[in-house]
């Protein structure tokens, strides 16, 4: 149920659970077992772990909405940028200064 709401948070849980017997795995054969596979061998679990790394960053940046706050931001500033000229013939540069100083300010 819980997955149902939070999918970021439950996929993470999923991911990192995967990933954390995927390494005591890689630890278990490569460290403390001391392997004597080959290297072709070594190199594709190492390739393995890199593979569970991307994917998990993947998971890590997934959000409910595809934009962010700064994006929000960067579209409000772009539209309202047009819009200063117009502006500017009503008021002046310090009362513009001083309405966004209080309204910083609140």
């Amino acid at each position: 149920m819980i997955s149902r709401w939070l999918p970021q948070r439950a996929s993470r849980a999923d991911h990192g659970l995967l990933a954390s017997r995927y390494v005591f795995g890689f630890e278990d054969k490569w460290i403390r077992g001391g392997a004597s596979d080959t290297w072709e061998q070594l190199s594709g679990d190492i390739q393995g772990l890199a593979d569970l790394a991307n994917t998990y960053s993947v998971v890590r940046e997934m959000r409910i909405v595809p934009f962010s706050l700064r994006d929000v931001m960067l579209l409000g500033f772009t539209t309202a940028l047009p819009l200063l000229p117009l502006v500017m013939t009503k008021y002046s540069p310090e009362q513009l200064l001083i309405s966004l100083i209080k309204i910083l300010l609140r």
